[in-house]
């Protein structure tokens, strides 16, 4: 067995060696596959390590979970501002969403999103559901409408997929057609089209509404 790669001393710290260990078994194999007792072998902890951290299991899969997830809430903040022109309000919605996963927080979150698990359906709705709300809010005060319906809600996730998709179908992208994002390494210009288009959609439904 080759020896253990010392860790960096950012993670030297027990509670982030677990974080960090626990992230990465997760996303390879999921929840109910991982032991506590092998989180904390890979984290070269005794076995009452993840009991005194974090109480069990569940709770230290939670805090994994909710890393990323408060990240991405943080990164939302000021796109509903009363004054911001809609195509401003889209570009920083949908900007976090185009932003690079560590690639263990992305093989968990694509796990989630296929089977997702109790747990990450309660931090999404406490998290992540209030500012998609409000994100359909803001797209229905420019369609004329007082409250978002059914219609501007399904605009709003529609927007953020588009964003997700061209973050992490990238590599797909790029072999399929080499020079669609060649002079957009950060996404900035597909971040404004996306915009471009959110307002195209929202005129759209501004005007199917006056006929």
């Amino acid at each position: 067995m080759s020896p253990r790669k010392a860790l960096p001393p950012q993670l030297s710290e027990p509670r982030a060696r677990l974080l960090a260990e626990a992230t990465q078994l997760f996303a390879e194999r999921g929840f109910d596959a991982v032991t506590t007792r092998e989180i904390c072998q890979a984290a070269q902890l005794n076995p009452g390590a993840i009991h005194y951290h974090f109480g069990d299991k569940e709770s230290l899969y939670r805090t994994v979970l909710l890393g990323p997830i408060e990240e991405v809430s943080a990164k939302l903040a000021g796109f509903d501002e009363p004054d911001l022109p809609l195509h401003e309000a889209i570009c920083r919605f949908i900007h976090p969403f185009l932003g690079d996963e560590t690639a263990c927080a992305h093989q968990l979150f694509m796990r989630e999103m296929q089977q997702p698990s109790s747990t990450f359906k309660s931090l999404i709705a406490a998290e992540i559901e209030p500012k998609f709300d409000a994100f359909a809010a803001v797209l229905a005060r420019h369609a004329g409408l007082a409250e978002p319906d059914l219609a501007l809600h399904q605009l709003a996730m529609g927007l953020q997929a588009m964003a997700h998709d061209y973050a992490h179908s990238r590599p797909m992208l790029d072999a399929l057609y080499p020079e669609l994002l060649r002079d957009d390494p950060q996404l900035e210009q597909t971040c404004r089209r996306i915009a471009d288009w959110g307002c195209a959609l929202v005129a759209y439904e501004r005007e199917r509404r006056r006929s």
